[in-house]
């Protein structure tokens, strides 16, 4: 994936929403929605400094929620979200370049049945000792910029966690220097603008799925009754993501003072320009 600056993007390309990434649509044809978005957004997880010599005035902290309903096949277990993703991401002028940066801050996730359990098998995921359940958890490398293809994308690195009484509190999908690696391409047409919030779903089927580590003796196992390693084609993401923002002089008060623009006041989340906007 080709990283820039959202500064640096072509007038004729039109970014919009990144894992926070944008895709290339032209943002007037986007549906917009009176609503506010299906999920609920926290600003909890925003750091209260900013890099040496940021601006106040030009900086917000961005909320990317994974919703409900999203859908993840890794090797053999295909997983339904029930419950959200939540990530936080700063937002802002860079003080030496004037570039647009994003800085990954937290992820937050719950854990999640596995349906089938230990078995695979439907209905046996209550039992005791056979149930089993996962944890995404962040593991790096998240960007934004321009696809192979030409459209926007994001890309992240992850690592599940897989939860059960037998497997230890060290059992994952993936490794440390082995994660699962995310390159999302964005779903022009599921692009919406709601008015709190802008949401697209996002997409993968070419990422591979490494074998599980820290699973100790029933390493083995866990990796047949995950189907893993799986090969790139055999696993799909497919993700719908909500992104909003707040101002940081707005979050933190305290800092108006020492801000020189009122540059977040109109930037949208992942430092997008207001004018972007269908109606701005």
């Amino acid at each position: 994936m080709k990283r820039l600056s959202l500064r640096a993007l072509p007038a004729r390309v039109l970014p919009v929403l990144a894992l926070a990434a944008p895709a290339v649509v032209a943002l007037g044809a986007a549906p917009a929605s009176a609503d506010a978005a299906p999920v609920s957004f926290s600003y909890a997880d925003c750091p209260d400094s900013l890099p040496v010599g940021a601006d106040p005035g030009s900086w917000i902290c961005d909320n990317i929620v994974i919703g409900a309903g999203s859908t993840m096949k890794i090797g053999s277990i295909e997983q339904t979200l029930t419950k959200p993703i939540s990530m936080t991401v700063q937002s802002g002028s860079d003080a030496a370049t004037g570039e647009t940066r994003n800085i990954f801050v937290k992820m937050r996730s719950q854990q999640e049945d596995v349906p089938g359990g230990v078995l695979g098998v439907a209905g046996t995921e209550n039992i005791p000792l056979l149930s089993l359940k996962e944890k995404t958890t962040y593991a790096g490398n998240f960007s934004l910029g321009f696809t192979a293809s030409g459209g926007y994308g994001s890309t992240i690195d992850l690592r599940i966690k897989i939860i059960n009484t037998l497997l230890g509190d060290n059992c994952y999908i993936g490794s440390k220097t082995a994660p699962l690696k995310l390159s999302l391409e964005g779903d022009n047409d599921s692009l919406t603008w709601y008015d709190d919030a802008i949401g697209m779903t996002m997409n993968d089927t070419a990422f591979a799925a490494p074998a599980t580590s820290g699973c100790g003796l029933f390493g083995p196992v866990a990796d047949f009754r995950a189907g893993l390693p799986s090969a790139s084609g055999k696993n799909a993401a497919s993700l719908r993501l909500y992104l909003s923002s707040k101002p940081y002089t707005e979050l933190f008060p305290a800092m108006k003072a020492a801000a020189k623009s009122s540059a977040s006041k109109t930037m949208l989340p992942m430092g997008l320009p207001q004018s972007l906007k269908p109606g701005s």
